[in-house]
């Protein structure tokens, strides 16, 4: 080697070390730096010709692990969703409080039931009355709050999902600029670790965002795809993601979904912050609505079941109706209601101010049955009639009125059955607006898989139109909720509707990522099914905003006294007209031609009815015996006496429930002047008595109820119970997401500070080793440097001698 080739040599390795120096101090500089991580300079033998001319510096690269780098951001994408659910379940969680909280809905729900529990024991009272009001006013504003603060977040979570798609559209226009930067000094043959670096950091960051697998290219550019592929979100250029904001939630709508190329990809994301947002605001929120709703439905009914089964003391002069009504909507109702006109002191105006209306009345509608109360005894007392499509049953003369429901019952469109005052809502304590001019399904999973439902038919029937007489709709067990959507629509468009009416009146909505099915129509709808859908489905007319729109019935925010204490009487029943003799005909009774005329005497309730026969050899005593020997009639304990009344000079019958519970008479020979219940003036002889207090201790009991049937719901089994404890049960549900939820966060957190702990244990910066490296590549400069020197003086002693 001549000393040419030796001082080139040399030189060349000072090169060397001096760039490996320069590497290591970059790294030392940067042992801080997120991100970062370590660069490592190879060295290789530079020959020439085949004979070692030196070092020179190979590759500069990184000691990273793509398997572990994969790793962490799948773990990333997984923590980031986990955070996104923790942080909305510990607010829903805040919103509900815990189950020993003041404010939390169960506690308000509680503290009702102290309010009525106080006013069974003092129902005259004004103190208690109000304090049931305040109470009452709270738990719905209560609901109110939960439903619209629910709906909140939802916008909230559109905020966030906006937010986050623009970040994740910067992120990637940053990372293809960084890969065209890369591709540039690849072809450059420069080193593009640090650029790579922060290819990564941008990668990491999308990645819990959204999940992401990447390609890489042998240009050093990757190519980015989510959904394990499914989807490009970045090869030469970004794909942007788009999404368009909800204007404004409420319950039972849907929001729109994630687009990549105009297509949506929503369902494909199985990761990140944007799947957590998506899952909070369509499958999550949704749900706890639908069990808030279920509560709010059920305290509704249960409260009014019981008030419309009461009257307020005094009477008030007029019931007005909650329930939407037009005359020619067809009734489906059994039993008899008792509706009387009564004073100030609850006494019967006159003996005939008051009538049982038998069900269903001729026609079966609701003119009918406004028709039937005018036309009735009581009907010269009080008047019933429609306003702004509601019944209203208004005294005459300031006359007041009351109700009994006793054992009718009216079928509502979805099924369910209640009493003639709570169908109506005429003596609403928790005052919603009914209708069933639209029905809704409850939520469904899939608008698509089989509803499996046993296969049969429902009619669709309404006042008007062509739903008069009833569209009968097939299904069968293999039907999904479109099937039915598009079963519903063919019946109709074979009655007569256009088929853009059918797409109008039968329709399915997003609800999050659930879907219900709609049915609209220009009057109140039944359905009847005869199979199992209807119940399967859930179709309802109360809608998923009920909860939002709940208040405490106005007239008795504006009358306390309004709430009910006692009941019509229905349980107490005597005989106006003397006999003579108890053991002998009743005189009058029933034509002698042709003898024996038998006539029935039908005693009802909630029990079967009991039939007594009666001709005119029929005895007073021989009516009180058949009502005695009645095991059906004692074993309810209603029973029956013969006794002297010196006031009207002779003997009567006097016949009582000892629980006060509801029965009445039905003659067969009405409304003929020798019928049983005319001769002997059989009836009540009172209206309401001022201490009877049996309705507000009903309502009372109300909250003791553990046969309350509370439909499943997302997040929440159907299951009898009461009110108190499914409140509760809504609360701990809330909080024991939110535990999980927080304890699945931490776990991904704590996973990806390990992954990110091994990483940087192999990648980063250890400052022991690049100290070790300094001095080694110091000594190899120092070298390098004395072999330069050597060299010179070398030359100087050629240079010397020649």
């Amino acid at each position: 080697m001549s000393l040419t080739q030796a001082l080139n040599s040399a030189i060349s390795g000072l090169n060397t070390a001096q760039a490996r120096i320069a590497i290591t101090s970059s790294n030392i500089s940067n042992v801080n730096t997120e991100g970062y991580s370590k660069k490592i300079a190879g060295q290789e033998t530079l020959t020439l010709d085949g004979t070692g001319a030196g070092s020179q510096i190979a590759d500069i690269y990184r000691n990273v692990n793509e398997g572990l780098l994969r790793e962490v951001r799948g773990e990333l994408g997984k923590a980031g969703r986990e955070q996104v659910r923790y942080e909305f379940f510990h607010r829903i969680q805040t919103l509900f409080g815990t189950t020993q909280s003041d404010a939390a809905i169960s506690q308000r729900i509680n503290d009702l039931a102290d309010a009525f529990e106080q006013l069974g024991v003092t129902p005259d009272q004004n103190s208690p009355r109000i304090e049931a009001i305040e109470s009452a006013i709270q738990v719905v504003e209560s609901f109110e709050k939960l439903s619209s603060q629910l709906q909140d977040m939802r916008d909230d979570i559109d905020d966030q999902i906006t937010d986050e798609v623009t970040t994740a559209n910067a992120l990637l226009s940053q990372i293809a600029d960084l890969n065209t930067g890369i591709i540039r000094l690849k072809n450059l043959e420069q080193p593009t670790t640090e650029l790579e670096d922060q290819r990564d950091q941008k990668l990491n960051q999308l990645s819990k965002i959204i999940d992401i697998t990447t390609f890489s290219r042998s240009d050093g550019s990757i190519v980015i795809y989510s959904a394990a592929g499914a989807n490009t979100l970045l090869d030469r250029t970004p794909n942007n993601l788009t999404f368009t904001q909800t204007a404004g939630f409420e319950p039972g709508t849907g929001g729109s979904g994630l687009s990549l190329g105009g297509v949506d990809i929503t369902d494909t994301l199985r990761s990140g912050t944007i799947k957590g947002l998506f899952e909070m605001r369509d499958s999550e929120i949704p749900a706890i609505n639908d069990q808030i709703n279920e509560l709010a439905g059920e305290l509704r009914d249960a409260l009014n079941a019981e008030h419309n089964k009461g009257t307020a003391f005094p009477p008030p002069t007029n019931l007005s109706g909650n329930r939407i009504v037009a005359g020619s909507d067809p009734l489906t109702a059994t039993g008899a209601f008792r509706v009387a006109a009564l004073d100030a002191d609850g006494q019967l105006i006159a003996t005939d101010s008051w009538a049982d209306i038998s069900l269903p009345t001729t026609p079966a509608t609701v003119q009918g049955l406004v028709d039937a109360i005018n036309s009735s005894d009581a009907g010269g007392y009080l008047t019933a009639s429609l306003v702004d499509n509601k019944l209203v049953i208004e005294g005459q003369n300031g006359n007041r009125v009351s109700i009994n429901e006793m054992d009718s019952e009216i079928t509502t469109s979805d099924g369910r059955k209640q009493g003639m005052s709570h169908y109506f809502g005429l003596n609403d304590f928790i005052a919603t607006v009914k209708r069933s001019d639209t029905m809704t399904s409850t939520a469904q999973s899939s608008s698509t898989t089989a509803i499996n439902a046993t296969a049969s038919s429902f009619t669709i029937s309404a006042g008007s139109g062509i739903l008069v007489g009833g569209v009968t709709v097939n299904y069968t067990a293999t039907d999904s909720l479109e099937d039915i959507r598009d079963n519903i629509r063919t019946a109709l468009q074979g009655a007569g509707m256009t088929v853009a009416d059918s797409e109008e009146a039968a329709f399915i909505v997003e609800d999050g990522n659930r879907f219900r099915l709609v049915l609209e129509y220009s009057a109140n709808m039944t359905i009847n099914d005869s199979g199992t859908l209807a119940t399967k489905i859930g179709l309802t007319e109360d809608q998923p905003t009920l909860s939002g729109n709940m208040s405490v019935s106005a007239a008795i925010q504006n009358d306390p006294s309004r709430i009910v204490r006692g009941q019509l009487n229905a349980d107490t029943y005597e005989t106006s007209n003397a006999v003579v003799n108890p053991d002998t005909a009743i005189p009058g009774l029933v034509p002698l031609t042709p003898p024996p005329l038998s006539q029935t005497l039908t005693v009802s309730g909630a029990f079967t009815d009991v039939t007594i026969n009666y001709d005119n050899e029929t005895t007073l005593q021989d009516v009180a015996d058949a009502i005695n020997n009645s095991a059906t009639l004692t074993d309810n304990n209603i029973t029956a006496k013969v006794v002297f009344d010196s006031q009207i000079g002779g003997y009567k019958l006097s016949i009582t429930d000892a629980d006060g519970d509801a029965f009445y008479f039905n003659d067969s020979r009405l409304p003929n002047a020798d019928s049983l219940t005319t001769i002997l003036g059989l009836g009540i002889n009172f209206g309401v008595h001022e201490g009877d207090n049996s309705a507000a201790l009903s309502l009372s009991h109300t909250f003791e109820r553990t046969d309350i049937d509370f439909e499943a719901t997302d997040g929440l089994s159907g299951e009898r119970t009461s009110l108190t404890d499914y409140a509760a049960g809504i609360v701990a549900t809330a909080a024991t997401k939110t535990q999980v939820a927080e304890s699945t966060y931490e776990f991904q957190s704590g996973l990806v500070t390990d992954l990110s702990t091994r990483i940087q244990n192999e990648a980063g910066v250890n400052l022991d080793e690049e100290m070790s490296d300094l001095i080694i590549f110091q000594r190899a400069y120092s070298a390098s440097a004395r072999v330069i020197s050597t060299v010179d003086e070398l030359f100087d002693a050629l240079l010397n001698a020649v």
